[in-house]
């Protein structure tokens, strides 16, 4: 699927989060990746990007897996309705040059992370259901539930789909995270410069 509508819903996990391990486990869900990301997020040189929370990104998994993915403007329908998004997969050897080129059709690296990532995956018929257990040094844990279909399918049933997915694991019990990694991180190392 290299179109796709990504609906997702992401929240704060403690340090101890046994809990969600054993609902994960209860719900049928198996490891499908543990893995480090290393991701790169680029910008207009007038901030729009971040302003509109539009995606630019690299994401390097484990030295041997690169993507480039791009997720449109963002504002209350796609929030609430999902967005499309087009992930291209390169050669993990192009990562350095993939980045200049980027850099020089004008857009700025804005910030660059690892997150250490556990995913937990299910299918049911036309959807890929996911869990992602993600750690950010300095930043913290977080869970991401995530619903992953066919950009023709119909957004709001998928939205109903996400809603009940996050009930039955319980997620609406924790903080939401209101903002993307990408501006967390940002803020983070920016006061800690």
């Amino acid at each position: 699927m290299s179109s796709r509508i990504e609906l997702e819903s992401s929240y704060h996990l403690g340090e101890d989060y046994d809990n969600i391990l054993k609902q994960i486990q209860n719900e049928g869900f198996k490891l499908a990746e543990n893995s480090i990301e290393e991701d790169t997020y680029f910008t207009d040189k007038d901030l729009e990007f971040v302003k509109n929370r539009i995606c630019l990104r690299t994401r390097k998994t484990n030295e041997d897996f690169l993507e480039l993915t791009y997720k449109p403007k963002s504002n209350d329908e796609t929030e609430k309705y999902g967005k499309r998004e087009v992930n291209l997969k390169l050669d993990p050897k192009d990562y350095e040059d993939t980045k200049y080129v980027i850099k020089q059709l004008g857009y700025i690296e804005y910030v660059s992370f690892k997150k250490y990532r556990n995913v937990y995956s299910r299918r049911d018929s036309e959807l890929e259901y996911n869990i992602m257990i993600d750690h950010i040094g300095g930043i913290g844990n977080f869970i991401e539930l995530e619903i992953l279909a066919d950009a023709n399918y119909d957004k709001e049933k998928l939205r109903l789909k996400l809603d009940e997915f996050i009930q039955k694991m319980n997620c609406n019990k924790l903080k939401e995270k209101e903002k993307p990694y990408r501006d967390i991180v940002k803020e983070y190392k920016d006061n800690n410069k």
